[in-house]
């Protein structure tokens, strides 16, 4: 007997049944306010990595290219890197709402 990951509500966080990918049946009416408030997660998380991104490009010296920084001594190094897995993430939350339908 192994323990088996189940996708969570995003809403209620209850275990979601087979099919269902981001919200349960009881908060389907709040899906829209829950989808507003993951893309503002989302949001907040590319605001924090795009001010380390250039704060790491104004350190390296060159606005226009990609940064090369492997300092394991610089603190922002770090920063960046646990923000650019929590951007990730919040995009793969973002990305069980599925394509939107206009």
């Amino acid at each position: 007997k192994f323990a088996k990951v189940t996708l969570q509500c995003l809403g209620c966080k209850t275990p979601l049944p087979a099919g269902s990918k981001s919200v349960c049946k009881s908060c389907a009416p709040r899906e829209a306010e829950i989808f507003g408030n993951k893309l503002a997660d989302v949001n907040h998380v590319e605001q924090q990595f795009n001010r380390l991104w250039t704060q790491c490009q104004r350190c390296q010296g060159d606005m226009h290219k990609d940064v090369l920084c492997t300092s394991r001594d610089c603190p922002i190094y770090y920063r960046r890197k646990k923000i650019q897995k929590d951007l990730n993430d919040a995009h793969s939350v973002l990305a069980r709402f599925g394509a939107p339908s206009w």
